[in-house]
């Protein structure tokens, strides 16, 4: 199916850059890139409609409700990760010989994360809420943490360029969780149940990628943990998990703000339009993803050759979220009346406004994976604290007055304010400057 993909593309593909699909390298991430895409795509069509139906099935005020809990325990995700996947990445493409090691050190944290993760997430929700079942809610929610350990396969695919073992298991995870989801339904199961399918979507997805990691390799490499690269791996991810801390308040806090401020329903109908665009959030990853390979041996090669690329990419990340954000802007009334129905009328104009916050996310995305290759992961922290802080001042200043609206106002303003902030860096000023050379579409030469 990619082949005849890869052929079309050539057709329609002016001349003067079909000498691009001759290359070697390309072919292969074009590939890699294209597996992660349908997967991806498999899975956002299957995850978009079956929440859809599960919305209507909710109603506004308990899909609300299950919306909450997904956000407030999405606070602490920073706890399960301790910020050691994006260096995983890094490290598995620079020393693959120490792939063992590196997996194995990285699951082990990740676990123990998972496990602080779940204590500190029901800790707090024990004093910060009054309601038995959201309480109860954010427990079943809280427990998929201990599985997210098992992404570490993943990684390893992502960094070996193979990413199509990683998307069968996704796949397969996907479609058990739409049969349950819709079982469910179809036999008047409630909030508590179908929350609690979030869990089987972890432990099924983790089951496949070991599952094929180990048909792979022949053994699941869980037991060589090296104590100095656990000490390298902490220390180097260490500023990346406060980045995560603060990336992930101003991703969720909208949401808890809503509760906080308004009420269920208000929740709910907001989670509903905000689906519309972030359904579209793993392109970006998807792309850099399958790209960060080329764009760590590019920086081996000169510099120069780096900087092309990475001029490509911004411009590739720039024009598909421009696009993407114009049709979901166009047609939020019909997909949200057809998807979701007239309960959901007023999240329309909540959509249309957070439509816009898909360009400064695309563009954010390559951003992240230069500083990451750069290792300017402080610099990361930085702007993602400016993000974060800009939009819970902007949330509570915003929503008394405008309600659901004046939250998503207060989105795009805080999504749009750290890609700019590397203007305040000696040191990433210059990627500004490619940044702006990608807008006139930038051609990458060999």
């Amino acid at each position: 199916m990619l082949d005849k993909i890869f052929k079309t593309i050539e057709k329609i593909l002016p001349k003067k850059y079909r000498w691009i699909l001759n290359h070697e390298g390309f072919i292969k991430y074009f590939k890699n890139t294209g597996w992660m895409f349908l997967g991806q795509i498999f899975s956002l069509i299957v995850a978009f409609f079956v929440g859809a139906y599960v919305a209507r099935y909710l109603g506004p005020k308990n899909f609300g409700l299950m919306s909450y809990a997904i956000s407030f325990v999405g606070l602490f995700g920073f706890l399960a990760g301790f910020g050691v996947d994006g260096i995983l990445n890094r490290e598995l493409i620079k020393f693959p010989e120490k792939r063992d090691e590196l997996l194995s050190t990285s699951f082990w944290i990740k676990l123990l994360g998972g496990f602080l993760a779940i204590l500190a997430v029901n800790t707090i929700s024990f004093f910060a809420n009054n309601d038995y079942l959201i309480r109860l809610l954010i427990f079943i929610f809280s427990l998929s943490f201990i599985f997210q350990s098992f992404n570490i396969f993943n990684l390893f695919f992502q960094s070996k360029v193979l990413s199509e073992k990683g998307v069968k298991a996704q796949i397969i995870s996907n479609i058990l969780s739409a049969i349950m989801k819709i079982t469910f339904i179809y036999c008047h199961l409630g909030v508590i149940y179908i929350t609690s399918l979030y869990i089987f979507d972890s432990i099924t997805l983790g089951i496949g990628l070991s599952s094929i990691y180990y048909k792979k390799e022949k053994r699941l490499p869980l037991f060589k943990i090296d104590k100095k690269l656990l000490i390298s791996l902490l220390r180097d991810s260490l500023p990346l998990m406060f980045s995560v801390i603060a990336m992930t308040v101003y991703t969720k806090i909208d949401q808890v703000i809503i509760k906080s401020m308004l009420d269920e329903a208000s929740v709910g109908v907001y989670a509903a339009a905000v689906k519309l665009s972030e359904c579209w959030y793993f392109i970006p990853g998807l792309i850099c993803g399958s790209l960060f390979p080329a764009i760590v041996n590019a920086k081996k090669i000169n510099q120069d050759f780096y900087e092309k690329r990475m001029t490509f990419l911004y411009s590739l990340l720039v024009y598909l979220g421009l696009i993407i954000a114009f049709v979901v802007f166009i047609f939020s009334k019909p997909i949200t009346l057809l998807i979701f129905g007239q309960e959901y009328i007023e999240a329309i104009r909540v959509s249309r406004i957070y439509a816009w916050s898909i360009i400064p996310t695309f563009i954010m995305t390559g951003f992240w994976y230069y500083l990451l290759n750069e290792n300017y992961t402080k610099i990361y922290l930085i702007i993602t604290a400016i993000g974060a802080l800009s939009n819970i001042i902007l949330n509570i200043l915003l929503i008394p007055h405008f309600g659901i609206i004046g939250s998503a106002y207060a989105t795009l303003i805080s999504y749009s304010l750290p890609p700019f902030s590397l203007l305040l860096f000696k040191k990433t000023s210059n990627q500004m400057k490619l940044f702006f050379k990608s807008v006139i579409f930038y051609k990458l030469n060999n």
